[in-house]
């Protein structure tokens, strides 16, 4: 019998179930498509919801397991900003978790603080501040759900604060149209000396539809760069990024894998702008990133 195919973007993958903690099994074409997987089981995902502590906030966190077996591999999932949200843009993190899921990885989705169902105020955002905010969910996953390896995969921001919190003990990295060198694109505007005076007199400025506090605008300028982690880094690292993109450049993709030593690969969109948002281009994004990590992970 041939496995009934799904809608989720054209991509035209079987489906597999998705179930949310408390609530019975449901399917959408957003969240339940995975890639063929010849002879191989395909798994049902449960997803379960938490409230993680940070400081005096609180982190807004879904994580995806296999019903079958424990999730042993983990992937931890970081979404962009200014702004942005734990399902990343139109769903892309929701349909990883089933794709990855579908392969039997786990993976886990948060809002920074300050960003969707998080407390917190985003005008206090800095790198600094939602690494500590990663850490404490990757400490909540190890406690509660103890995985034996772990993954990362950061889109745009997520990338740069993923490489800033970076663990060598991850297995595989995926990188998703990542904003290394912080002036180079996307965040060049945004210290400007009109932006910066405006938001010394007032503690921020508003950029992008987000306050912008003055501390993450002197932070820009002091890191600029996050690509340490990734010089003569033997952990094999994907790089997916459109080549028109109008906010980081797809070069930065391209100069940074030259830095790692290990098993690496660049994928390049022709005509894609940045998170790759048309389905043709999203079923590349799902088709490259998770043989990679089910291989690496």
């Amino acid at each position: 019998m041939r496995p009934e195919r799904c809608s989720c973007r054209g991509c035209g993958w079987p489906r597999t179930g998705v179930q949310e903690s408390g609530s019975p099994a449901r399917r959408s074409a957003a969240t339940d498509c995975a890639p063929p997987r010849d002879e191989e089981q395909v798994f049902m995902i449960q997803q379960t919801r938490h409230r993680i502590g940070v400081g005096n906030d609180e982190l807004a966190a879904v994580v995806a397991t296999p019903t079958t077996g424990s999730p042993q591999r983990m992937v931890m999932m970081l979404h962009g900003g200014p702004g942005g949200q734990k399902d990343g843009p139109t769903d892309l993190y929701v349909d990883l978790a089933a794709h990855l899921g579908a392969a039997g990885i786990a993976s886990v989705r948060f809002d920074f603080r300050g960003c969707g169902e998080s407390t917190g105020s985003y005008r206090d955002m800095t790198i600094a501040r939602q690494v500590e905010d990663l850490r404490a969910v990757r400490s909540f996953v190890d406690g509660r759900y103890q995985p034996t390896a772990w993954a990362l995969i950061g889109e745009s921001f997520g990338a740069t604060v993923g490489l800033a919190g970076f663990d060598p003990a991850y297995r595989a990295v995926v990188l998703l149209w990542p904003a290394i060198w912080l002036l180079d694109g996307a965040f060049e505007s945004y210290v400007s000396e009109e932006n910066l005076s405006a938001a010394r007199r007032d503690g921020y400025v508003d950029l992008d539809g987000e306050q912008i506090g003055v501390a993450f605008l002197d932070e820009l300028q002091d890191v600029q760069d996050i690509s340490a982690p990734l010089r003569g880094l033997s952990t094999p690292v994907l790089f997916v990024h459109g080549e028109a993109d109008h906010e980081v450049p797809f070069g930065q993709s391209v100069r940074a894998a030259d830095l790692v030593s290990g098993p690496h690969k660049v994928v390049g969109v022709p005509d894609g702008d940045h998170c790759l948002e048309e389905p043709q281009e999203r079923e590349i994004v799902y088709r490259e990133t998770v043989p990679w990590l089910r291989e690496y992970l």
